[in-house]
């Protein structure tokens, strides 16, 4: 599936690259950070050690672990969840959690991927902003958050949603009571939506970043489908985007010389085979290109003079090859189980494509084993709810989209939320967040995320170069698995 680094925030100023319009300051020009926190209403009193803490809550695993962010202390967890939670004494699995922890009265940020927990601890764009505590889950049924055996059935929005419920519920209780907000990118912006629809009161705010919501007429070949207009006219070069065509018929005119390359990156025997992860591949190209690249690498683009191995060297960096191979297709076959059943998979064009063997059929069902039961498509039910819920409901979300990310095609409509907003990156991509939004977006941004968590800052925090935000390495890690 279709699933850059991040610029760095400079609180209040915004010191970042690319993207703004407005001046740009380094990070280690500000001075050091005096930040004063709201106090909760109901803050507890006279908590003892963090560590101490968390030990005390049933059903929660805790070991810390080194960070190197200062003022932070580390732990990796696991939470034990029932597998239905309208079952409570059924099946049940253990859910693998982070914890930064920075001070009790500080916010409290729930970063969501909506795929694997990171275990490296990298603070989020708005933790580092906010100076918050962080915490951040694994989706359900991501190894090794996932029952065994595993009812797939039970791998939905909403039970995914209660246990994102449950955790927050037995911290919010114990330890943070002050103002909580939940973030993340792609599908952890599409989880923290999600969230919101079926427990509105858990949280106060959330930031999604290019998160899409997808329906059933983005699987249709069609000129109205907004995916594939949106690549007929993403960019303001009509020589780029017909380049990117006649690459993807020169990749098809090569299939057997592709094929051998591709032998040599992964194995394609169980789930696609090689002539259909071939085209499947060949057919997303222009997505991921856009998704995670610009249009400066239009000029790279090997033409019918090149070689084999170039023609292949720039499929590859492009749309990763072994991102349909049997063991990715594995790891991830939660979302395409997902994307099978609620979320739903854009379709390419395929109208000018010469020499497809399997037209039509690149579709989330592809991705899934044979062996693996999966409930039928509901027809966009699921995506229409959470869209008319935020339309009708939602209050105080921020969407941040890019202008040249296909994933903005499937952009969410603020409707009548309230003290919501929506942002548009200036030439942005998939790694498209506050840090990357033209000066009066980026300043109301931040105004808006401050006011949210009840913070205020008299001096701005000064932002170590050196840290690699949570975002650049899960964008990264998107890219290399072509993922939302």
């Amino acid at each position: 599936m279709r699933s850059s680094c991040w610029a760095l925030v400079v609180l209040g100023c915004l010191a970042c690259s690319g993207g703004g319009d407005s001046p740009q300051t380094p990070d280690g020009a500000v001075d050091a950070p005096i930040v004063t926190i709201d106090a909760a209403p109901d803050a507890p009193a006279a908590l003892g050690d963090i560590l101490d803490e968390l030990r005390q809550i049933p059903g929660l695993q805790v070991t810390e672990q080194s960070t190197m962010i200062a003022g932070y202390r580390f732990f990796t967890m696991t939470y034990d969840q029932p597998v239905d939670h309208a079952n409570p004494g059924g099946q049940r699995f253990q859910q693998r959690l982070t914890l930064l922890h920075h001070d009790y009265a500080a916010p409290m940020v729930v970063y969501n991927s909506g795929y694997f927990v990171s275990q490296r601890g990298g603070r989020s764009e708005i933790t580092r902003l906010l100076v918050a505590n962080q915490l951040s889950m694994e989706y359900r049924y991501f190894s090794p958050s996932r029952p065994e055996p595993a009812d797939w059935t039970k791998l939905d929005i909403q039970q995914a949603a209660s246990d994102q419920h449950r955790i927050t519920q037995a911290l919010k209780a114990r330890l943070y009571q002050g103002k909580w907000l939940t973030t993340g990118a792609s599908k952890g912006g599409m989880t923290s939506l999600f969230h919101r629809r079926f427990f509105p009161d858990d949280v106060d705010a959330t930031v999604a970043y290019v998160a899409p919501i997808d329906y059933p007429e983005d699987a249709v070949q069609s000129p109205t489908n907004r995916y594939i207009t949106f690549l007929d006219n993403v960019g303001t070069d009509p020589g780029c985007r017909q380049q990117l065509k006649d690459f993807q018929n020169l990749v098809l005119a090569r299939r057997d010389a592709m094929k051998a390359r591709m032998r040599a990156v992964a194995t394609f025997t169980d789930i696609l085979g090689e002539d259909r992860a071939l085209e499947f591949a060949v057919e997303e190209l222009p997505f991921i290109f856009w998704q995670y690249g610009d249009q400066g690498n239009c000029a790279n683009i090997p033409d019918a003079t090149a070689s084999d191995a170039l023609v292949f060297q720039f499929f590859d960096d492009t749309i990763s090859v072994a991102s349909y191979g049997d063991a990715d297709l594995t790891d991830f076959l939660p979302y395409y189980h997902q994307s099978a059943t609620q979320l739903g998979y854009p379709i390419s064009d395929e109208s000018y494509l010469i020499g497809l063997q399997f037209p039509g059929q690149d579709t989330a069902r592809a991705y899934i084993p044979a062996s693996i039961p999966v409930p039928a498509y509901d027809d966009g039910v699921a995506m229409h709810d959470i869209q008319d819920w935020l339309a009708a409901s939602g209050e105080r979300v921020m969407l941040i989209y890019g202008q040249n990310d296909p994933w903005s095609a499937g952009a969410v409509s603020l409707g009548n939320a309230t003290d919501s907003f929506k942002y548009i990156s200036p030439g942005g991509n998939h790694g498209s967040a506050i840090a990357t939004l033209n000066g009066n977006d980026q300043s109301a941004a931040v105004a808006a995320v401050r006011r949210w968590a009840g913070v205020s800052a008299k001096r701005f925090a000064p932002l170590d170069p050196t840290e690699r935000t949570a975002e650049q390495d899960e964008l990264e890690f998107k890219r290399l698995h072509r993922l939302r």
